[in-house]
This record gives C-alpha cells, sequence and structure tokens, in this order.
C-alpha cells in the first residue's frame, strides 16, 4: 500500500537521478526492492499495532499472493482444463504428478519430468494455480489443492510428487479426493504451521501477529495448521517417501526427521552435497525416486541400471518447528 502510493515518486527520483549521473549505486531497481520491504515491514508493525488480527489478514493475503520475481516461461504449455500444463513420457506409462514449490516455477522441475519420463513415466507437470502461465490470484494451499485433484481426478495418477511446499500441497491433493498409491516429498515442510511461522520469520513479523495468523488459519480450514500435512504423511505409512538436502537452509533437515518419526514406515533418503534447489538437478534423486515410484515391469531399460537409493544415517528427532530465526 504504501510502497504503491510512493512507487510513482519514486520512478520520478529515480529519473532525477540518472539525469544528474547520480545512479544508485546497485541499480535502481535494487533500491526499489528495498524501499518497498521497508515499507512493507512497516505497514504490517502499524496495523498489529492497532490490532493483531488486522496485521494478521495482511501476512495472510501477502504469503497467498507471492508470485516468483521471474515469471514462467513455458512455450510447449498448454491449457487443460483450468490449469497450464506439460506432459512428458509415454501416455501408457504410470501417470506421476509433479508439483512444484510456493513461490517458485514448475519449470525447475523439469529435469526431474525429463529423468521419469526417460525411466517410462507419465509426467504431468502443471503450473500450481493462481501461479506461472494460470491467472494470477491469492488463494490458500487448500484451494489449489482441490483445484488439482478436481482436475485430475480421472487420471488414474500413481504417484504425486511435491518439492518444498509442493509437498505440503500434494497431501492437500491427496486429502481432497486424488486416489494415488505413493507421495513422495523433497525438501518439503513438516506440516502448514511451520511452514507458516518460517515465513514470519522470514519478513520479521511481529510476535503479534503469530498467533492471530494461526489461529485465523484454523478458522478458516477448520483444523489447526499444526495438523495439515502429518495427518496424511502418518497415514500413508510406507507408500511415502521423505526426500531431503543436508544442505538445505530454508526447510531444514529437521523437517524431514519430524516427517519420518510419525510415519515410520516411510522410506527416507538424505542426499549430501545438495541445498533446496539443486536437489532437484542430482541423479541420486531421479535414481532414488525411480526405485520408489515406478515398478520394475515398467522402467524403460535405460533405467534398468538404477539400484536401492542410498540408507541415510541415523535420525534423530528434534522438537518441530520452522528455521530459526
Amino acid at each position: 500500500m504504501l510502497f504503491e502510493l510512493a512507487y510513482p515518486g519514486l520512478c520520478a527520483l529515480a529519473l532525477w537521478r540518472r539525469a544528474m549521473r547520480r545512479p544508485t549505486p546497485a541499480g535502481p531497481m535494487f533500491a526499489f526492492r528495498a524501499v518497498r520491504g521497508r515499507m512493507r515491514r512497516q505497514e504490517l508493525n502499524v496495523l498489529t499495532a492497532l490490532n493483531p488480527e488486522w496485521g494478521a489478514m495482511l501476512a495472510l493475503h501477502r504469503f497467498e499472493r507471492m508470485t516468483p520475481d521471474t515469471a514462467q516461461e513455458a512455450p510447449d504449455a498448454r491449457t487443460a482444463g483450468c490449469l497450464a500444463e506439460r506432459r512428458f513420457g509415454p501416455e501408457n506409462g504410470p501417470r506421476v504428478l509433479l508439483l512444484h514449490g510456493w513461490n517458485a516455477r514448475s519449470a525447475m522441475m523439469t529435469p526431474l519430468a525429463l529423468a521419469l519420463a526417460a525411466s517410462g513415466a507419465r509426467v504431468i507437470l502443471p503450473d500450481l494455480p493462481g501461479e506461472g502461465c494460470n491467472p494470477a490470484r491469492p488463494m490458500s494451499f487448500s484451494a489449489k489443492a482441490r483445484i488439482l485433484a478436481a482436475q485430475y481426478r480421472d487420471e488414474d495418477i500413481d504417484t504425486v510428487i511435491g518439492h518444498s511446499a509442493g509437498g505440503l500441497i500434494a497431501a492437500q491433493v491427496i486429502e481432497a479426493g486424488l486416489t494415488a498409491a505413493r507421495l513422495v516429498t523433497i525438501c518439503a515442510p513438516y506440516s502448514m504451521e511451520t511452514l507458516l511461522r518460517a515465513y514470519l520469520c522470514r519478513i520479521s513479523a511481529p510476535i503479534a501477529v503469530t498467533d492471530a495468523l494461526l489461529s485465523r488459519a484454523a478458522r478458516r480450514e477448520g483444523r489447526p495448521p499444526h495438523e495439515i500435512g502429518p495427518e496424511l504423511f502418518a497415514r500413508m505409512g510406507s507408500r511415502l517417501m521423505v526426500i531431503h538436502a543436508r544442505r538445505d537452509w530454508q526447510v531444514r533437515l529437521s523437517e524431514a526427521e519430524d516427517i519420518c518419526s510419525i510415519a515410520p514406515a516411510a522410506r527416507a533418503l538424505v542426499l549430501d552435497a545438495c541445498n533446496h534447489h539443486s536437489i532437484l538437478d542430482d541423479p541420486r534423486l531421479f535414481e532414488g525416486i525411480v526405485c520408489f515410484a515406478l515398478p520394475e515391469t515398467t522402467r524403460h531399460p535405460a533405467s534398468a541400471h538404477v539400484g536401492t537409493p542410498p540408507t541415510p544415517p541415523a535420525r534423530s528427532a528434534p522438537p518441530r518447528g520452522g528455521p530459526p530465526c
């Protein structure tokens, strides 16, 4: 709000500095982002001081309307139903639904989609509702999940794979009625609560906002945020595979350990020497998912060399929670 009101003046100031040959050291856009960040924090602080519920409304609205800085460019995407998507692999292969994360792009998942397709899977890679090539609009994760479940309910999906917050959305897609034999999470948060707490930490939200936002989310969803994710993970049992990068600082390894603590029959895979994003290009990720999700009888010969994924080291189960501030 404040930034939008100040934007014309900031543009005029940038033009004046350029005319006076006094450019911003890191470029005008960097300055705009810095000013915008400070103004957004001030807005949240002022609203929270007046009423924590107002601050929670603003914080939740911003969380649900965030989109990546760079627009998704997928020239080969097609619109099926109400969603833009791309498909890879043989038409008669086991169907895999691949979901990208919050504030991300489906293009990040292309290497994994191609690897699974090369192993014989029919991979469906949509842009999440309200994101990418789809009409941009804010919506809750549960709303995104209901749209995805309705879109792909008749596709006979075998496996749903979600990266980062896409793992939570994948769980809610199954809860919304999509029948899938297996679920794979990649660097996913333990619950909606841990994700929201991490987001509030990231934006330096006032402490009073946290309880108000969690209460607001619970009223809207009909259950507390700490149950969104774990309830489905526990029910999946051995049909769940939990994959995480040891160097992930966006979603800490402890969140994967917490998922495994409530689903001890789940298969776990911890990968060294990669992080939250580079794991999506790691051949060990491809091999682990192929072994778990694709029956040997359906794999293409090119994937016959794939073996059992490495066994992760022993896990501990620290207290549940998001990344420390």
